[in-house]
């Protein structure tokens, strides 16, 4: 077992601040409904309102917080393993089956996640805070001596609420299925998520891609295989390593693959990660190769338009492609992908990072 870390402060922050007011708001909400008696009825209401106001400015600051940082790609919807991913919940969890979507800082969410939550933050939300506050001004303001039915407002907010209510029941049960049953509450207090090896590797590797790729667009011209290896070589000693691990043979064996390719289309530069995936012995078996020498023919004019957007000026940061190694067998990879510059802005080539994800199409 391994942990990673998967969720900064502000995650923690607004995940259980937003927690405690709708759980909150329930409470109040439902003793102004008359379902029992906490605080009063008019202390009641008075403490509903400022925690429906408290909500409303944490949405709008975790709103602008995705959108600065990108978070706000975390739920964008996909069908990508979906189907597995129901099949889990219905039937593989209680089989002790592994999840089918790796959990990582940069995709914490599966697809199934995805649509919920986007629901939520599109649909649920928004009804809750329009209707709630439609009924406070309307019934402060607009229905003083009339005889205006404010019923459909109450009735919308209050199924709004049971649907919220409901989601956090599901919600609990749901975490109890991480790596051990406490594992995702731990994650969300101190950040650290708890994962089996093989999901930790993952995650790593993830980031790792991640970084590489920040670290290749920082950089424009020369050597950036030398460059990476210095600067892994300088985090090593930072961390205090040994010879016992190594981050330069984690990138390289854990596959995380570096090309570079020149304007004619043919490599220039591959390390030995980008070697291990395609099953090669040698850099002099692939320097000099043109782009297309691992594919099939009906994609080689998916990976020639690739090379021809990136040599246009265009950066692709996420991808996925077939590959065929060179003892015949074949696997795919997602990959990054942006254009190489000499000191004059020219494009003079393409370069980016592989990662395999052959597992995913067993």
């Amino acid at each position: 077992m391994k942990k990673v870390y998967i969720y900064n402060k502000y995650n923690r922050f607004w995940h259980w601040a937003q927690a405690l007011l709708i759980i909150f708001l329930a409470a109040t909400g439902l003793e102004v409904h008359g379902a029992y008696t906490l605080f009063g009825y008019e202390d009641a209401v008075i403490y509903h309102n400022n925690a429906a106001w408290s909500l409303i400015v944490l949405i709008i600051f975790t709103v602008f917080w995705d959108f600065s940082i990108g978070e706000w790609k975390q739920y964008i919807p996909t069908l990508s393993f979906m189907k597995e991913q129901i099949n889990y919940y219905i039937i593989g969890i209680f089989k002790n089956a592994p999840h089918p979507v790796h959990k990582t800082k940069y995709t914490k969410f599966n697809p199934l996640q995805r649509m919920t939550y986007l629901g939520l933050k599109m649909l649920i939300i928004p009804v809750m805070i329009g209707s709630g506050l439609l009924y406070f001004y309307f019934f402060s303001n607009l229905n003083n001596g009339t005889n205006i039915s404010l019923d459909w407002i109450a009735q919308l907010h209050t199924f709004g609420a049971f649907i919220l209510i409901g989601f956090v029941f599901i919600h609990v049960y749901l975490t109890t299925t991480g790596h051990t049953v406490t594992s995702s509450i731990k994650a969300m207090v101190t950040g650290w998520e708890e994962m089996s090896d093989e999901d930790a590797k993952y995650a790593i590797e993830e980031g790792l891609q991640v970084k590489l790729n920040e670290m290749a667009h920082d950089l424009s011209s020369g050597d950036k295989g030398e460059l990476l290896d210095n600067a892994l070589k300088h985090v090593e000693e930072k961390l205090g390593y040994t010879h016992e691990f190594s981050l330069k043979k984690a990138v390289d064996k854990t596959g995380i693959g570096y090309f570079r390719i020149g304007k004619d289309g043919k490599y220039e530069e591959v390390n030995e990660g980008w070697l291990s995936l395609y099953k090669c012995t040698t850099v002099e078996d692939i320097i000099g190769q043109p782009i297309a020498l691992n594919r099939e023919d009906k994609d080689k004019a998916v990976v020639e338009d690739i090379f021809n957007r990136v040599m246009r000026g265009e950066t692709i940061k996420s991808g996925e492609v077939k590959r065929i190694c060179k003892n015949g067998d074949t696997g795919y990879h997602s990959f990054t992908a942006s254009p190489v510059k000499d000191d004059n802005n020219n494009i003079i080539g393409i370069e980016g990072f592989i990662i395999d994800t052959t597992k995913q199409h067993l």
